[in-house]
């Protein structure tokens, strides 16, 4: 099985937060560059669910010094930095 390109797990991602866990937040202002955090959208639940998602759908683990809000500012960001990870664990 290959892995998805960026654009379509930035797709998958965004259908994630938007149907599972945005609380309120009309899904079309769930874009990639919406800031996450200030939204309200991701909280310490709601990240611990979506670390769950990327973990279970895409096999990826994000160590703790990952865990900021630069990297989870935004979809874009959250996208960049699984790919970022998974191919780490790729590399020989």
């Amino acid at each position: 099985m290959t892995d998805p390109d960026r654009a379509t797990l930035l797709d998958q991602l965004l259908r994630h937060v938007r149907e599972e866990l945005a609380t309120g937040v009309p899904p079309e202002q769930i874009t990639p560059d919406a800031p996450l955090l200030e939204m309200g959208v991701l909280d310490s639940v709601r990240t611990a669910r979506l670390l769950a998602h990327i973990r279970t759908a895409h096999g990826v683990r994000v160590p703790p010094a990952h865990m900021t809000g630069d990297h989870f500012r935004t979809p874009a960001a959250i996208t960049d930095l699984v790919l970022r990870l998974r191919s780490q664990t790729a590399a020989p």
